[in-house]
């Protein structure tokens, strides 16, 4: 069996989760903390960043879009419709993951860096001007573009307020169905060994 090395806070994991539950891809799961660089994690992954897949060969991959063309490849096959709000997503993570990240890092009493303003008004641009969303579609791209709306309103609430109403109440009605609610920060601190367990 492969198994996936996730952290309980990382958007990533939460994309991740929700498409192998869905999809019934069944993964053991090793939860660790990145930011000290666990060895075991550094074993196979030298930058010590998660998610990272550790096939049943011993060969690794890293990067999430990567690891969802390994484990569910299904998720890409509407190129015209899903691709684009999917790289949208991955578009949005990676401004909020730099903008929270440099925030959270930098010392009390220091200017912020100016990425931080740069990769917020970019995000408050691209947040305003998204297509309508809806909690009930089965489009993977709507799926996977409303859970990294979801980190971001968690862990940039000020950037996630320039959504529009409805995408905001979307967004809000998809966080609160039960699978969302299975792997929500929370819930994920149980540490469940595998997938299907969750």
């Amino acid at each position: 069996m492969h198994t996936l090395y996730i952290s309980t806070t990382s958007p990533y994991t939460r994309i991740l989760l929700m498409i192998a539950k869905s999809e019934q891809v069944d993964l053991a799961l090793k939860f660790v903390n990145p930011w000290e660089n666990p060895p075991e994690l550094t074993a196979i992954n030298s930058f010590s960043q998660v998610p990272a897949l550790l096939l049943d060969t011993g060969e690794v991959i890293t990067e999430t879009p990567l690891i969802i063309q390994a484990i569910a490849p299904q998720v890409y096959a509407n190129t015209a419709t899903d691709l684009p709000h999917i790289a949208k997503a991955f578009g949005i993570l990676a401004q909020g993951v730099r903008a929270f990240s440099i925030e959270r890092f930098t010392p009390e009493g220091q200017e912020k860096h100016p990425f931080v303003a740069r990769s917020t008004k970019l995000l408050q641009a691209t947040l305003s001007n998204l297509p309508t969303l809806s909690a009930d579609s089965t489009s993977w791209g709507d799926r996977v573009l409303m859970s990294a709306l979801i980190w971001i309103g968690l862990r940039l609430p000020h950037v996630f307020e320039t959504l529009s109403e409805t995408n905001k109440q979307a967004v809000h009605q998809f966080h609160q169905s039960s699978l969302m609610q299975q792997l929500d920060t929370k819930a994920l601190e149980a540490k469940p060994s595998r997938v299907q367990d969750l």
